[in-house]
């Protein structure tokens, strides 16, 4: 057991890292072979989502649990899986009795269900797990669901960093008004009171929660979207027990290598700024939800929040830090996310030239306009 609690998974080893692109290679080689034998759908279908249980929410983690993961390192694991394995359970079993056996809370009622998958579509759970594994926080939106056929992915973009500007200017005015009520609190040298932190660490507990049911709500559809839509009760069950047990991955992991997204801000691993911190991102994301059913990337709006934290933590109260090393910070999230957004949308177009039958189901402005100028 001290062995375990001793690797470090933000920072595997070399070896470790082949063991992981050895697996991987593996995984790719399979399916590969799997499609071309001509596999049935339902279980190429099945073998993609328990990949994408494991990558979507690995890579979501940080901007979910993450903040949790890094102030309750203490809290044995068997706890946290209880509690959040849990409320998946629960929040799944009312979503499939109330929706008649669908559980992506109406999020693929704009994306017709495919009929058979092609190879892009299978493989993008495993693009996603490498590039959570390089910490490149990406839009498993545009990555999983854009491959799939849906909104226009202009309008995406346009809500991605609509969300990030809206979340980074929410954080500015929150912080602001927080260190200005208590400014002793969020130097770099404050240590909390035992008392105050055991009471924020209660609440801690219902912030994350409440922000996990929001992401659960958000982006299950991005996993979902490799089931049958209607769910029998055994497949529910093992749709259930498949994404539980990725979660017990992850919480075992402490979040892996993206993880240190998190780890690396500004005084996050206190009870009290952890649970501040999930309780403005949790109603982010529910209020992104009531303005619009186009899909975005959540990731974006979860960097947009720390990035606003950390510039207004440091300008008001860590006076004697570089501030170049603050924007280092914030730089190199956006730097991550960027790469990872350019290339969900590379393999986006690239899916749509290779397999042209896509354009119909998810029909954009760029193709409508090619399509004219192809018939003059």
């Amino acid at each position: 057991m001290k062995q375990n609690q001793e690797i470090d998974y933000q920072h595997p080893s070399k070896q470790d890292q082949i063991r992981f692109f050895a697996f991987t290679f593996v995984l790719v080689i399979g399916i590969t072979l799997g499609y071309f034998l001509g596999i049935p759908r339902y279980y190429l279908g099945w073998f993609s989502f328990a990949i994408a249980s494991f990558s979507v929410a690995g890579n979501d983690a940080v901007q979910t649990i993450g903040t949790f993961i890094e102030s309750k390192k203490s809290v044995h694991w068997s706890q946290k899986i209880l509690v959040f394995g849990g409320l998946l359970f629960v929040v799944h079993l009312f979503a499939w009795f109330i929706h008649g056996g669908e559980i992506h809370f109406h999020r693929l009622d704009s994306i017709p269900e495919t009929k058979e998958f092609n190879l892009l579509q299978l493989l993008a759970p495993v693009l996603l797990v490498v590039i959570t594994r390089l910490r490149a926080p990406v839009s498993t939106t545009f990555l999983v669901l854009g491959l799939f056929g849906g909104k226009s992915i202009d309008q995406m973009l346009t809500k991605s960093f609509f969300g990030y500007g809206l979340a980074f200017l929410v954080a500015i005015f929150v912080w602001a008004i927080l260190v200005k009520v208590d400014p002793h609190e969020y130097h770099e040298v404050h240590t909390p009171d035992p008392v105050s932190e055991r009471r924020w660490s209660r609440l801690q507990w219902f912030s994350t929660m409440y922000l996990w049911v929001a992401w659960l709500f958000q982006d299950t559809a991005n996993i979902a979207v490799f089931l049958p839509r209607q769910l029998g009760l055994f497949e529910f069950l093992m749709a259930v027990f498949i994404l539980i047990f990725a979660l017990l991955i992850i919480i075992r992991t402490n979040g892996g290598t993206i993880q240190q997204v998190v780890s690396e801000k500004s005084d996050i691993q206190w009870a009290k700024a952890a649970t501040i911190v999930d309780l403005v991102y949790g109603s982010l994301l529910f209020f992104f939800q009531a303005i619009s059913n186009i899909p975005m990337s959540t990731t974006w709006a979860f960097l947009g929040l720390l990035a606003g934290r950390e510039i207004i933590l440091n300008v008001i109260t860590y006076k004697d830090l570089p501030y170049l090393d603050t924007f280092r910070k914030v730089g190199k999230d956006v730097v991550l996310a960027t790469i990872g957004i350019v290339v969900s949308i590379l393999i986006f177009f690239l899916s749509y030239f290779l397999y042209p039958e896509q354009r119909q189901s998810a029909p954009l402005e760029f193709w409508n306009s090619t399509n004219q100028e192809d018939s003059l």
